[in-house]
């Protein structure tokens, strides 16, 4: 008879999407993912599969965990307001304590330039689907007035994109959270101008 697993896969992948958003996937090892889990390497790859297979599961729980800001956004007064509330879910993230908060596995995976194709597909599909809330939270906004510039949505929220991209690097160098409020006051500031 198989051995009952004595823990919870949820609880598991939690802790795995932490050490990949931190340490990027070519810099999690075997031994990080162990240490963070508390279980071999068998149990690992019985419960999850190989480390490509963990990954990308870890980028579905990432996305899990991101989805109470679409629902923030969608319940917004206007598109600005839409897109304030994007970004202060995105400082309380880059301001915790807590390294897989603070890092996020997209951005990071993105930086490393992975190769792979299933991970190449899953780390582009996730920006194209943040760019894509980003650009109709604009567009709603120029249609609301609360946007006043009238610059192509696309390339207002690529503009949003690389802020995102910004503080999470800022983050990761230190800079403090009222630091990382200016940053995104500037650059939201843009959406003002007629």
């Amino acid at each position: 008879m198989p051995r009952e697993r004595c823990f919870s896969e949820a609880e598991v992948l939690e802790r795995l999407t932490d050490v990949f958003a931190a340490h990027g996937y070519t810099g999690t090892s075997l031994a990080l993912l162990q240490q963070a889990t508390g279980l071999g390497k068998q149990s690992l790859y019985n419960a999850f599969g190989d480390k490509q297979a963990m990954y990308l599961q870890a980028i579905d729980c990432a996305t899990r965990r991101a989805a109470h800001v679409a629902g923030a956004m969608q319940g917004a007064s206007d598109g600005r307001a839409a897109l304030q509330a994007f970004f202060a879910a995105m400082l309380d993230d880059c301001a915790s304590p807590d390294p897989g908060r603070k890092s996020c596995i997209v951005t990071t995976g993105l930086v490393e330039g992975l190769d792979e194709a299933p991970l190449a597909w899953a780390l582009t599909s996730r920006w194209q689907a943040t760019h894509e809330l980003l650009r109709a939270s604009v567009e709603r906004g120029q249609r609301d007035g609360s946007v006043a510039n009238q610059a192509p949505s696309a390339d207002l929220a690529e503009l949003l994109a690389a802020l995102v991209s910004g503080l999470r690097v800022a983050a990761r160098a230190g800079r403090s959270r009222q630091q990382m409020e200016r940053l995104a006051a500037l650059t939201l500031g843009v959406l003002d101008r007629a």
